[in-house]
């Protein structure tokens, strides 16, 4: 570690451990050093330790055993990217993993210029904001923001989201059948309103997926933006020919 440097120790010592990983030097699931064997590798102090092993946590990178020590993590949640549109509740439910629902907001709003053209309305026209959190055994796992074109969906507004699915909210509201989605993934940083519902540090480097939903016949009845708590994986297989 470079004392002299303006960079806060426990961010340098968060470097090394990180590339370590990032160079496979560490396999996935190995624990790594104790703090004190890391505090007289590196010659910093245990509280140095603890804030940088923190801040790779909050990243997805590391988990800690109660008992047994932290480790090298894995993405305990995976999610399919391929050409069918991406349901959350889907892919955990296929996973195994109970999850939970908490509506943070829900409200109909006229749809602003950017909401109208993402899902084919006049501006003003009535639209569904909505963001809700989804935690399994208590942690969370994403937050999602939605606007829902009521047009095309009447009654929506009027859904349970805790128990219901958006999917099968649209579908039974619109008579349709969703088919197609365009999707966008960017790495982003939490910031501190996503951290707060997140549980994850303000500066955390988190995927986020925006998704534009469409039913058969090509009407836009959705279009939200997805944010993943650190450590989830999106897998896909590609073939060449």
């Amino acid at each position: 570690m470079d004392k002299t440097q303006d960079r806060p120790l426990y961010l340098q010592l968060a470097d090394k451990i990180r590339n370590e990983i990032d160079l496979k030097e560490w396999a996935v699931g190995s624990r790594i050093p104790s703090e004190n064997e890391i505090v007289s590798l590196c010659q910093v102090s245990r509280g140095t330790v603890r804030k940088a092993i923190k801040q790779l946590v909050s990243e997805g990178l590391l988990v800690q055993k109660h008992g047994s020590g932290t480790y090298v993590a894995d993405a305990d949640i995976t999610h399919p990217a391929g050409t069918r549109p991406l349901s959350f509740a889907t892919s955990l439910a296929q996973q195994g993993k109970q999850f939970k629902t908490r509506v943070v907001e829900m409200r109909v709003v006229p749809a602003s210029l950017d909401v109208a053209d993402e899902l084919g309305l006049n501006e003003g026209d009535k639209t569904m904001l909505l963001r809700r959190v989804r935690t399994v055994e208590g942690n969370p796992v994403l937050c999602q923001e939605s606007w829902s074109n009521l047009v095309a969906c009447p009654g929506l507004e009027d859904v349970d989201f805790t128990k219901v699915s958006m999917f099968d909210a649209v579908e039974q509201c619109s008579g349709g059948r969703i088919y197609r989605s365009d999707m966008r993934y960017t790495a982003r940083v939490a910031g501190h309103d996503h951290a707060e519902l997140l549980g994850c540090e303000d500066n955390a480097a988190v995927l986020v997926l925006e998704q534009n939903i469409r039913l058969e016949d090509g009407r836009s009845i959705e279009w939200s933006t997805t944010w993943l708590t650190p450590g989830q994986a999106i897998v896909s297989t590609a073939y060449q020919f």
